[in-house]
């Protein structure tokens, strides 16, 4: 039977569902506000990079947008778009590591139009040549042109995961290799389509102000999917961090970005993420200035623009200021990020992003400290979900993990923690002791010289700082680094792919 989920703690702003639909293996999420005017609709398929045959890395992404981003067997992409441009539409697609989305938002008046074109889109696509082509040419580029040429924050980030979960299926960026890409056949992604793109695989989220028989009429047509077989693969366990390893891509650039982290046996369905919630707020929340990577690299001592830290995978980071749902991952990581520093501070900014993260642990957080950043993390978390789109996808988001409702249960939990339960998830899963890192930089010889030395790093400031920041890097600037392994990698070879 078609699964629904409802929360009946957003009752009172928006109406739920549970209309009875045909029979089907589609599993449906709504979210009714009828006095909206919008509708938004999103198709989450769980197929991503985790499915990606060896040697043809690239294929879920590339099956994706030639769903999303290509003609039909009815018309072509350019006929496509022309009849979306007038409603105001689109139809976007993103493919990571677990789940493929395809989505968009409509006002309501427009509503049958843009679903039947949507529809269209998902049980007709056309596979054409051209689209082909032109799909598998868009992610090549990503990998050697965004990734590897214009985008060294990006660049540092798809690494970092890359050698946490080396041997995993998380392995590969979603975006596919390059020599996995340059494999693929369009019967190869006729295939991936077939075998992935079906009921049981399917979980179909509708907002907004749509009308009484919508979603029984959609659920009906997207039905013509093959039905598939449900359940979910298994996942194994990542590999062990064992020391410090560095990763050091070499690149002509005028910085150092540093990523540090490692694996955590805990995501969103695992009640000591809300303790690990607050710590990771208090150390460093995403694009604010309350933490404390912030206020000492930056705020302190103005070593560059930001650094924050986080508990699990954050799409998209130098572009987006919240979480972004839709992305879920049934297995997570800590990291820090310490975006790009000028090359002599770059040791010491390693050193004190490394200090502030055994800081933490050594001293847990006071109860003033933890009442603030727990009253602060209650408020700003209502701010992630201000649009329609954003509240159902955090809503199939909690859906996927088991939960309740992401944002309310934020709420609920973190007014109920206590000072001792964030101090105990602090001293279970933070540690300094392993971790993976990647440098971005020039002269990742000289880097790892350096590193591999470990001499004292003062910090050079053009102006004397406070007499409380020169105490404390006094105790910086010697932290050792204590560096186990070091792997150098030209830029020009990563995401290449191949033997």
């Amino acid at each position: 039977m078609r699964r629904s989920i409802a929360v009946l703690a957003l009752v009172g702003l928006f109406g739920f569902s549970c209309s009875g639909a045909p029979e089907s293996a589609i599993e449906t999420v709504t979210l009714a506000s009828p006095e909206s005017p919008l509708v938004a609709l999103r198709l989450m398929f769980r197929t991503g990079s985790i499915h990606d045959p060896k040697g043809k890395e690239g294929l879920a992404a590339l099956t994706g947008l030639m769903v999303g981003e290509a003609g039909t067997a009815q018309r072509g992409y350019s006929d496509l778009i022309d009849q979306l441009y007038p409603m105001a539409a689109a139809i976007d697609v993103v493919t990571d590591r677990e789940v493929t989305l395809i989505s968009g938002e409509i006002h309501r008046e427009k509503l049958d139009e843009y679903a039947a074109l949507l529809q269209e889109v998902v049980l007709e696509p056309g596979f054409g040549e051209s689209d082909f082509t032109r799909n598998k040419e868009q992610l090549k580029t990503y990998l050697t042109t965004t990734l590897r040429a214009s985008n060294d924050e990006l660049l540092g980030l798809e690494t970092l995961q890359q050698v946490l979960f080396a041997g995993h299926p998380y392995a590969h960026a979603p975006e596919g290799t390059v020599a996995g890409l340059d494999a693929i056949t369009l019967d190869d992604v006729k295939a991936f389509y077939r075998d992935h793109y079906t009921q049981a695989n399917l979980m179909l989220g509708v907002a907004g102000g749509y009308p009484e028989g919508f979603l029984d009429s959609l659920v009906s047509n997207l039905s013509k999917l093959p039905a598939g077989v449900s359940g979910t693969d298994e996942l194994p366990a990542p590999p062990a961090v064992d020391g410090r390893d560095f990763t050091i891509v070499e690149k002509p650039t005028g910085s150092v970005g540093i990523h540090f982290g490692y694996p955590i046996a805990i995501n969103r369905a695992h009640p000591d993420y809300f303790p690990l919630m607050v710590a990771n707020s208090f150390l460093g929340e995403h694009r604010t200035f309350h933490g404390r990577l912030m206020q000492q690299l930056r705020g302190k001592r103005g070593l560059n623009y930001g650094d924050y830290s986080y508990i699990e995978f954050y799409f998209a980071p130098p572009f987006t200021d919240t979480p972004t749902p839709n992305v879920p991952r049934r297995q997570q990581y800590f990291s820090v990020w310490v975006r790009p520093v000028v090359p002599n501070t770059a040791h010491f900014a390693l050193r004190n992003a490394i200090y502030e993260v055994e800081r933490l642990i050594e001293q847990g957080m006071t109860q003033d400290e933890f009442e603030l950043t727990r009253d602060y993390l209650v408020n700003y978390s209502k701010l992630w979900a201000q649009t329609l789109p954003d509240r159902l996808g955090f809503l199939m988001d909690s859906q996927f993990y088991g939960t309740d409702y992401f944002i309310d249960e934020i709420d609920q939990r973190l007014k109920s923690l206590t000072l001792e339960e964030v101090n105990a998830a602090i001293a279970n899963y933070i540690q300094a002791d392993s971790f993976q890192a990647v440098l971005v930089t020039a002269g990742a010889g000289e880097v790892q010289a350096y590193l591999e030395a470990d001499q004292p790093s003062p910090m050079p400031y053009n102006a004397p700082p406070e007499a409380d920041v020169a105490a404390e890097d006094k105790n910086i600037e010697g932290l050792p680094v204590n560096p186990d392994s070091f792997t150098i990698v030209a830029v020009d070879k990563m995401f290449q792919g191949g033997s």
